[in-house]
């Protein structure tokens, strides 16, 4: 059978103490740091994704400009002559403009934003 005592300290301890409210709160904000440093970097490469993708759409439409034997392939003219419906920006560059270079030849295309170039895709390793 229960004391006094016991009954008295079973009817004071219902809730939780600070402390531990403080160490919940704590580790949730901890948490929470982590999943927004995650998230942050996933649409990085999202955005990063998607430009590799705009180029890709650009060379191929450069490409069937210089088929159908346009010797001007940036991407104004790819939209005034119809082939892009639109010119596209960047979404990691900050809204830059794609810049279309053809080789000497006429047979490759290079899509670049500033100096970094997106089309053709460099090579990348599996472990990234």
């Amino acid at each position: 059978m229960k004391t006094k005592i016991q009954k008295r300290i079973m009817k004071k301890r219902k809730g939780f103490t600070l402390i531990e409210m403080v160490i919940v709160i704590t580790i949730i904000g901890i948490l929470s740091s982590i999943a927004v440093t995650k998230y942050s970097k996933i649409q990085e490469n999202a955005k990063k994704n998607a430009d590799y993708a705009t180029a890709a759409n650009l060379a191929t439409a450069a490409m069937i400009a210089i088929s159908d034997g346009e010797q001007n392939v940036d991407v104004g003219s790819l939209q005034s002559k119809g082939y892009i419906q639109t010119i596209p920006k960047s979404k990691s560059n900050n809204g830059k403009d794609f810049t279309i270079t053809k080789s000497e030849k006429g047979d490759e295309v290079t899509v670049t934003i500033d100096k970094e170039t997106f089309y053709p895709k460099a090579e990348t390793s599996k472990t990234e």
